[in-house]
């Protein structure tokens, strides 16, 4: 059995979690450096003395060029100090800055919603134009395009729009519901097809007295926004869907068209649109029932706060003052050459300081320590673009410069107990010293924050090589962070050792993908393609293996494993291989930070799409969607029981055994308080899984199991009333079968499910639910069968009659047919069809005129009362392949060749684990000797 990776690289990273009090995670206590005054920052001198009152920030010694600074401010003409300084940053060179970082999608011209305090949270509201209405009422297109071409997997685009500026006027667009005119999207497809659709859904939203009405049914979609702060009792927002499902592809092109006037006024009106990526239902949308995500402060003399408004997203607030418009506004500057754009950015920035310096955590800290981290990474970012602006006056520099001097001096000090955020923090403390070395401790915080990031990485991950936060999202950025750390050290002359620990996480992070390459999703997670982060790991670490994975078999050189267990991190993954129409499934029982209440769920992915697939977050907020996503365990492809969602960090345990033709997972956990859940994965490679499920109840009562199996939006799914398999109906590619193998005692049906692919983007999906009522121990298998494009295979499944303690099954699955066997445990020998076994899982198949067979546990397996399979110790998992044709008996995971005999007397050559061995011939079977030669 493998151990992780590989056995040596796993031992020699080994170490254990330093998450107990006075561990690296352990929570001190941290005041926030207070921003520093004028004379704290250039320092008082004392010229009786020649000795420094008070500390400057600067550290004058160590920079000769900043002789004129020094000389200003032992003068204390901190005037003349500031103008010095501003001129030493303007013409300074050789420093290069973090890189910007962002959560959002940013489209060109958006940086002037920015600039006016118009700001949008996460991706799931992307602007795509600003639309212009007159007094008269007329046509308004825009190219959506781009927007259609990437909803059209989901099988639906939305869209809002929202008034751009704050004025007492109503913008009116024909809806769905009037007689002519209403919206419609045209779609132009490859073929040089047109479609014109009408839209599917719509509605608008109204504050004030209309805040709890349903306004679907109307003839108009109103738009307006006025007054000051992000919204008023007037503000009106519209919403738009359009059905995709029966587009054969996905468009060349795609207009949106409506037709609307300023209701109000004869004056134009501007409109703003924006993709709309949460589904949502016209008859029961309000404002609010309405998470909203975009608000504007436009025209308001005050701007923003930096704090989320009523109504929003718990993240608003958290993720406004991160900044992160200021490194496309720093972009666009650098491009442009507009000072409005620098004098803009700039007062945002100011803004800020004024403001935060009364909040809790002030400036440095506001309003958390992870927030503070992304801020300074940005304005390191955006300050690097600027210092060369005429806008930046020598006070604003100032102002900025005592900003990052308490930002450093803060995260040198503060803590999390959440290894993400502890790595972030000393990211950004790393950053911070790189690109400012003038400012006094720069040298200090360079060297704290590489020692900590390298202890805080080993301590970040389980001894297997697993990282502890059981979110792939979080996991792939802690990774990239190190290595933007490493590309900054090096873009600044310094070295870095990147060492066996992130090595160890790279792998944990590729074992982990899918075979397209693309985040699994788990956790609290969205879908993203991780090539181009594995491909900087793999040119940071040199590892031609890595490189392998992350150009999809493409390059480098081919891993020499697949399959993967990680026992501490309590995650397995079967695989068929690394490239794009390979086979996967994820079976784990993790836990940790960004967790949800999934154990034992599987993922599966086959042939290029995932077809069992983890169904993401949402969001923060505590609306219906995101409470069923992130604590609902009928969200994901696991068992509930009773209707109770699983608690989180329960105790479990998962193991995998491998073989060149099985692998074979065990998990349980006591996640459900009325039952333990057991749950065996057999995969019989490149072909299908077939699932165990067994439920232990803790008394005598009865109680309800639910087995639920999720796919995409637009797998069109259904249920055989007969038989109740499911099945996917994709218009194009693979699809699976799934297949329950006693379909009698089962409550079959499709519930309406979400799908999140994204953060603040969600979709409606059927999922498939078995629910079985039972007393004492409860048993479900199901086969999975994944099936290619026009391949028909289809499958069929019969429970067989055994023993208690035990379920069996008879099996056609496309060219296969054969016989499974899972018991409680080996010991018992037990029939299953012509085949009997006291193993705790076997397993025989003929497929192509090849005989297969798996053992996990036990002594024996007979056909009849003949012996296929004996030993004369228990044995661990046993695979074996008989293959009378080329007269070749073939065994992998034998631990101890001697004293197992096998029903091949015609075999010529016998080898384990692709070795050969000797063996002898009596009564009908071959024993099997040692290695190396054949009898």
């Amino acid at each position: 059995m493998e151990f992780g990776r590989r056995a040596v690289l796993r031992a020699a990273i080994a170490t254990t979690l330093a998450v107990s009090a006075g561990g690296l995670f352990a929570s001190v206590p941290a005041t926030a450096a207070p921003v520093p005054s004028e004379d704290e920052f250039f320092g008082v001198w004392n010229p009786a003395t020649s000795t420094w009152t008070k500390e400057p920030a600067l550290d004058y010694a160590a920079f000769g060029a900043l002789a004129e600074v020094e000389a200003a401010a032992k003068s204390g003409a901190y005037d003349r100090a500031s103008a010095a300084l501003l001129a030493y940053y303007r013409t300074r060179e050789g420093r290069t800055p973090p890189p910007w970082v962002q959560n959002n999608v940013f489209v060109a011209g958006q940086e002037e919603l920015f600039l006016d305090h118009f700001w949008t949270l996460g991706t799931g509201e992307a602007y795509i134009s600003t639309l212009t209405v007159a007094g008269t009422e007329a046509e308004s297109t825009a190219d959506v395009t781009r927007n259609a071409r990437s909803a059209h997997g989901s099988g639906w685009v939305g869209f809002m729009l929202m008034a751009r500026h704050k004025e007492a006027t109503t913008a009116e667009f024909r809806s769905r519901q009037a007689a002519s005119g209403g919206p419609v999207l045209s779609v132009t497809l490859a073929d040089g097809t047109v479609h014109d659709l009408a839209a599917a859904q719509d509605t608008y939203i109204a504050n004030g007295d209309l805040a709890g009405t349903v306004l679907g049914g109307e003839p108009k979609l109103q738009v307006r926004d006025e007054g000051t702060g992000p919204y008023g009792p007037q503000t009106r927002k519209a919403y738009l869907s359009f059905d995709l499902s029966a587009l054969a592809s996905a468009p060349k092109k795609a207009v949106l068209r409506l037709t609307g006037r300023n209701a109000t006024a004869d004056a134009p009106k501007q409109v703003v649109l924006f993709q709309e990526k949460e589904a949502f239902d016209e008859a029961k949308r309000t404002w609010n029932n309405t998470v909203q995500n975009t608000f504007s402060w436009q025209g308001d003399p005050g701007g923003f706060d930096w704090k989320g408004p009523a109504g929003s997203d718990p993240e608003y607030s958290y993720q406004l003052p991160r900044f992160y418009f200021a490194g496309p506004v720093a972009d666009a500057y650098r491009a442009s050459g507009d000072e409005r754009l620098a004098a803009g950015l700039l007062a945002l920035m100011t803004d800020f300081v004024q403001d935060a310096a009364g909040y809790p955590g002030g400036v440095p800290g506001f309003p958390r320590n992870l927030d503070a981290c992304w801020r300074y990474l940005n304005w390191t970012y955006a300050y690097d673009v600027l210092r060369t602006s005429s806008s930046l006056t020598a006070g604003t520099n100032i102002t900025l410069l005592r900003a990052f001097v308490a930002g450093a001096r803060y995260l040198a000090t503060t803590t999390s107990n959440t290894p993400n955020w502890m790595i972030s923090i000393r990211s950004t403390l790393l950053g911070l010293a790189l690109y400012f070395p003038e400012f006094k401790g720069s040298g200090q915080w360079l060297g704290d924050a590489q020692t900590f990031l390298g202890d805080q990485l080993r301590s970040a991950l389980y001894p297997d090589g697993g990282y502890v936060e059981a979110s792939s999202g979080y996991a792939m950025g802690v990774a990239q962070t190190f290595g933007k750390n490493a590309a900054l050290l090096k873009a600044n002359g310094e070295s870095f050792a990147a060492g066996e620990d992130l090595r160890a996480l790279s792998w944990y992070l590729a074992d982990q993908a899918y075979p397209d390459v693309r985040d699994p999703s788990y956790g609290d997670s969205g879908t993203a393609d991780w090539s181009p982060g594995l491909t900087v790991l793999a040119d940071l670490l040199a590892d031609e293996e890595l490189r392998h994975v992350a150009t999809g078999g493409t390059s480098g050189r081919a891993p020499g494993h697949t399959s993967v267990i990680y026992p501490v991190t309590r995650t397995a993954v079967q695989r068929t291989g690394w490239a794009e129409q390979d086979l996967y499934l994820r079976f784990s029982a993790d836990r940790g930070p960004h967790s949800v209440r999934d154990d034992l769920d599987v993922a599966v992915y086959a042939y290029g799409r995932p077809l069992l697939p983890e169904m993401g977050a949402f969001s923060y907020s505590s609306d219906p969607k995101s409470n069923w996503l992130r604590f609902d365990s009928r969200s994901r492809n696991t068992v509930t029981v009773d209707g109770v969602p699983q608690v989180l960090d329960a105790a479990a345990g998962l193991s995998q055994a491998h073989s060149p033709w099985f692998d074979l997972a065990d998990g349980w956990t006591d996640a459900s308080a009325a039952a333990r859940h057991g749950r065996t994965v057999l995969f019989v490679r490149g072909r299908f899984w077939i699932v165990s499920d067994v439920l232990t109840p803790h008394d005598l009562a009865e109680h309800s199991y639910q087995q639920t199996w999720h796919s995409l939006p637009d797998a069109r799914l259904s249920v055989d009333p007969t038989s109740k398999a499911a099945s996917t109906a994709f218009t194009t590619g693979a699809n699976i079968r799934i297949v329950p193998s006693d379909p009698g005692p089962l409550a079959a049906g499709l519930d309406d499910g979400y799908y999140s692919p994204a953060f603040y983007t969600v979709s409606e999906a059927k999922y498939v639910s078995y629910t079985l009522k039972a007393t004492g121990t409860a048993r479900l298998d199901t086969l999975l069968l994944p099936t290619r494009e026009g391949s028909g295979d289809n499958a069929e499944v019969t429970r067989v009659r055994t023993g208690d303690g035990a379920s069996a099954l008879r099996f056609g699955a496309g060219r296969s047919s054969g016989w499974y066997l899972h018991a409680d445990g080996a010991g018992d020998e037990r029939t299953f069809g012509p085949y009997a076994s006291d193993a705790r899982v076997a397993y025989a198949e003929t497929t192509d005129g090849v005989e297969r067979l798996l053992l996990a546990g036990g002594t024996v397996l007979l056909h009849g009362r003949t012996p296929l399979v004996r030993a004369d110790h228990e044995l661990g998992t046993l695979a074996v392949e008989l293959d009378r044709e080329r007269r070749v008996v073939a065994l992998s995971g034998l631990s101890a060749a001697t004293g197992l005999e096998v029903a091949a007397p015609w075999a010529r050559r016998v080898t384990v684990d692709g070795e050969p061995v000797r063996f002898t011939a009596r009564q009908g079977l071959i024993r099997i000797g040692s290695r190396s030669g054949t009898a």
